[in-house]
């Protein structure tokens, strides 16, 4: 079998020795339009969320080997078909525990939020501007998993007060109290059956002036909804994720030229991360390969 990865620079070495001992192989930084081009003549696709693949009627996959938990960089129609087996991060709850990058890009970026408009002028003679601190901030933290309790434990010990939403389990008068009264809010929910989960309606309800971070997926917003609520109530959001990332330059919030910040899609990419859940993937494929 034949195997292609277009995101050579976000893979381990480990990945790539233990691939070429086994597969003939393509593994390089390729463009996603060369990607989709070439990728439906090989029988196993390898790729982190940086290229989506595209359905194609005629197509020799057979694996899709994926180290993530949310898949929406792969088309529906392809989800779909049962010849294809995709092999993910997902309900992998008890392995995800080990994995620490972006609960600690989470808490970066909730760092770099609260001085930004300090370090925006850190190359000016006269800084004028002062920073915020998190102790004694109103920290909302949406989703209450892995993601969520560790940074929920970080914040605490920086002496933020924190108000925790879990979808499952708690009411909607818990979720619009956690929108009205916090100084920042944080999102740590899937995309599997939250889509546009943060629409007009709670939008509308956030705080003057809030700091939103987003290390999710952008599909969770409303992001027409909210680029206009950044407009009008100076809301800040500093996001790791956008809707349709392959295209990310015509997102509404592009346009903006204030308070956004936008990391494109690295908070799980660091060297560990990626080694440890390139060896679990690839592990996991293994086991489904052999027996086939």
């Amino acid at each position: 079998m034949r195997l292609i990865c277009p995101n050579k620079s976000f893979f381990s070495n480990w990945i790539k020795v233990e691939i070429k001992k086994r597969f003939e192989s393509n593994i390089a930084d390729l463009d996603n339009k060369i990607f989709n081009k070439e990728a439906h003549n090989y029988e196993i696709v390898l790729l982190r969320a940086k290229s989506f693949l595209k359905f194609k009627l005629k197509s020799k996959i057979r694996y899709i080997l994926s180290p993530t938990t949310g898949l929406n960089h792969i088309d529906e129609k392809i989800k779909r078909l049962k010849k294809i087996k995709i092999i993910s991060l997902k309900n992998e709850f008890d392995f995800l525990k080990k994995v620490n990058a972006t609960v600690e890009f989470t808490i970066y970026l909730i760092l770099f939020s609260l001085r930004f408009d300090q370090l925006k002028k850190l190359n000016s003679k006269n800084i004028k501007t002062l920073g915020n601190e998190i102790n004694k901030k109103k920290i909302g933290i949406i989703g209450n998993g892995r993601i969520g309790k560790k940074v929920a434990r970080i914040l605490k010990s920086f002496g933020a007060k924190i108000i925790v939403y879990e979808i499952k389990k708690d009411n909607k008068k818990k979720l619009n109290k956690l929108l009205s009264v916090s100084d920042l809010i944080t999102l740590h929910i899937p995309l599997e059956n939250n889509n546009n989960f943060f629409d007009v309606k709670k939008i509308n309800i956030i705080k003057y002036g809030c700091k939103i971070i987003n290390t999710s997926r952008g599909e969770i917003i409303d992001e027409k909804a909210l680029k206009v609520a950044i407009k009008k109530k100076k809301i800040s959001y500093f996001t790791d994720v956008l809707s349709n990332e392959s295209n990310f330059s015509k997102n509404p919030l592009m346009k903006l030229k204030k308070n956004i910040y936008y990391t494109r899609h690295i908070a799980g990419l660091t060297k560990e991360s990626v080694e440890l859940t390139d060896k679990f993937i690839f592990k996991k494929f293994l086991k489904l390969y052999e027996k086939n």
